[in-house]
């Protein structure tokens, strides 16, 4: 029986990358189910928008039904809906969707009023910079984390991220420190959600996260190495508002070929948890 690869930190790789998840509207949490105040229907309409963020390319009403578990009949209206609107469009002659300009409108306030990301982008290229590597800010998105900001301080990496995509919480740094710098008791409340969805891959997963939220409490980061991408190690801190209110993280990371372990641990770890510390950031949080 061939012996599965492990990291430096000991634990098994994954045996493969899961694709992002999409919390739908089904798999909201007991708590929230007998809500009376949830719109149903509008929470299919947001969830028609965000399949499109784990899928590549354009999506037909097949396609979206059987992404978020909702009847077809229910998804052509849903779908005629929100091109009316402008949130969707069709393209070819296949008649399938995209997502339209209208998704723009809504997402571009959020970044122009986030102060803490305009405040934290020279720290964050000063860092890129210095290592060559690439430092991003994200926060949580359900079981995900959305990137809203990010540095490449080299050209050449293979280590690239856009704003408004989404990584895994659990399989990454980012994710991980995110889940070191939330209270426990919402930490929990998520790996609840998260066993359901790796199911037996869980356990072993739970353990690395443990492990990394066990660093951030050491040394202020943790580190993801050959596990979320086999090509790529990432530290990653979070970054707290000083009465707790908000939570995010910003990681630090590129190609196994440019940046060491030594690097990241010693010099990129120690000066990432710095950034996120700097009382300029947190004034401006």
């Amino acid at each position: 029986m061939q012996k599965q690869p492990t990291n430096e930190t000991g634990f098994n790789l994954p045996k493969a990358v899961i694709k992002p998840l999409v919390l739908d509207y089904e798999s909201r949490p007991p708590s929230q189910e007998p809500d009376r105040k949830f719109i149903t229907a509008l929470a299919r309409g947001l969830e028609v928008l965000r399949a499109f963020q784990s899928r590549v390319g354009p999506m037909s009403n097949k396609d979206l039904s059987e992404a978020i578990g909702v009847p077809k009949p229910t998804i052509t209206r849903l779908t005629y809906t929100l091109m009316q609107l402008g949130y969707l469009r069709q393209t070819g002659r296949n008649g399938k969707y995209v997502l339209g300009p209208g998704v723009l409108s809504l997402g571009y306030p959020l970044l122009s009023s986030s102060r803490i990301r305009h405040v934290a982008h020279d720290h964050m290229a000063e860092l890129a910079k210095r290592g060559g590597c690439t430092v991003a800010l994200a926060c949580r998105d359900h079981l995900n984390m959305v990137f809203i900001d990010e540095y490449c301080g080299n050209s050449s990496t293979t280590l690239r991220v856009d704003v408004g995509a989404r990584i895994e919480m659990a399989n990454s740094a980012i994710g991980r420190a995110y889940l070191a710098g939330i209270q426990e008791e919402e930490r929990e409340q998520l790996f609840t959600e998260l066993s359901k969805v790796y199911g037996d891959d869980w356990p072993d997963l739970h353990a690395r996260i443990l492990n990394a939220i066990q660093q951030v409490r050491d040394r202020g980061f943790c580190l993801v190495d050959r596990e979320w991408r086999k090509s790529t190690r990432t530290v990653a801190a979070p970054l707290v508002a000083p009465d707790g209110s908000s939570v995010m993280a910003m990681s630090c990371g590129g190609p196994t070929f440019s940046v060491s372990l030594e690097s990241l641990e010693q010099d990129l770890g120690p000066r990432l948890v710095h950034i996120c510390q700097t009382d300029s950031v947190f004034l401006n949080y």
